[in-house]
């Protein structure tokens, strides 16, 4: 009962917190969504289109008002209708989240390869040739921003062998470079946590107790040590999961993948606030839900945490 209590509580802060603060920033943000609306429409600029556009959208009330009805629709779980499309956008967001589910997912798979195939392969054999290449992997991993790899990417296997498609969604090819992309970086990063963890719960006196019964080394590794030293993996990968759901913005203008990234950015360009502003509580609830399933699966990891 206090977790749920604790959770519910730090929710209602949360998106308070968050509404508030996009609001704001939103509106103190350059740029005018009628002005924008109207030159991308080809319509002429006057006074009176201006006014009555700003008149249609709510944006002649006083900063106090807007801020009530949005906390309002924040509540009620509507958050409005996107100024260019007129549609809910939570519809909008809806339509375009099996998108960013099936890349996140397939970043998740790629993250979790490397974070284990190369985090395991380094612990076991510390300080050997495999621990030296996998180190520098990593390393590179790390360094290599996402929007560069993006590219060379799409340099290397789209537009020099000819192997997979760049742009788009629609077959598994279509999803094997953004996931990539995605995942890779991130893997790399969390291997080496992963094979510090490991090198260091090596080390502890119930290893050598186990050790001491006549358990093998793989026992001893898969059922005890890697349990242990999963704990600060599964907080990296969920808070990176959350990222991933709430859609991968630089990813998926790269490959013009047809999700919530995507449809964010075209949003702030043309300053759609209802969209800019369902999205931010889009994103934090989905925080707030992945940081709960980890505390849960922290719960089941280590008991000692329950009392």
């Amino acid at each position: 009962m206090k977790f749920v209590i604790e959770h519910l509580i730090q929710l209602l802060l949360v998106v308070l917190s968050v509404a508030t603060l996009t609001f704001l920033l939103v509106r103190l943000s350059p740029g005018d969504p009628a002005t924008i609306m109207l030159k991308s429409n080809d319509i002429p600029i006057s006074e009176e289109a201006l006014n009555t556009l700003r008149t249609e959208l709510g944006l002649t009330h006083s900063l106090g008002n807007q801020y009530l009805d949005w906390l309002k629709n924040v509540v009620t779980l509507q958050w409005g209708n996107s100024y260019i499309s007129k549609k809910p956008v939570i519809h909008e967001l809806m339509e375009r989240l099996p998108a960013t589910l099936e890349l996140a997912f397939a970043g998740l798979a790629v993250m979790l390869v490397m974070t284990f195939v190369l985090g395991l392969s380094t612990a076991i054999t510390n300080k050997g040739i495999i621990d030296r290449v996998g180190k520098l992997v990593a390393l590179l991993g790390a360094a290599i921003p996402t929007f560069w790899l993006g590219f060379l990417c799409i340099y290397v296997f789209s537009v020099q062998l000819g192997w997979l498609p760049s742009m788009g969604r629609g077959t598994w090819q279509h999803l094997i470079l953004p996931a990539v992309t995605l995942g890779l970086g991130l893997g790399t990063v969390y291997a080496r946590v992963l094979r510090a963890q490991i090198i260091d719960m090596r080390n502890q006196h119930f290893v050598k107790a186990s050790q001491a019964r006549g358990l093998s080394n793989t026992r001893i590794l898969l059922f005890q040590v890697l349990k242990h030293a999963m704990l600060p993996i599964v907080t990296m990968i969920g808070t990176s999961f959350a990222f991933m759901l709430s859609g991968s913005i630089i990813v998926e203008s790269i490959f013009s993948w047809p999700g919530i990234g995507q449809y964010v950015i075209q949003s702030i360009h043309l300053r759609d606030y209802p969209v800019i502003q369902g999205y931010s509580i889009f994103a934090a609830l989905l925080f707030i839900a992945i940081h709960t399933l980890v505390d849960l699966i922290y719960l089941i990891i280590d008991p000692r945490l329950r009392v």
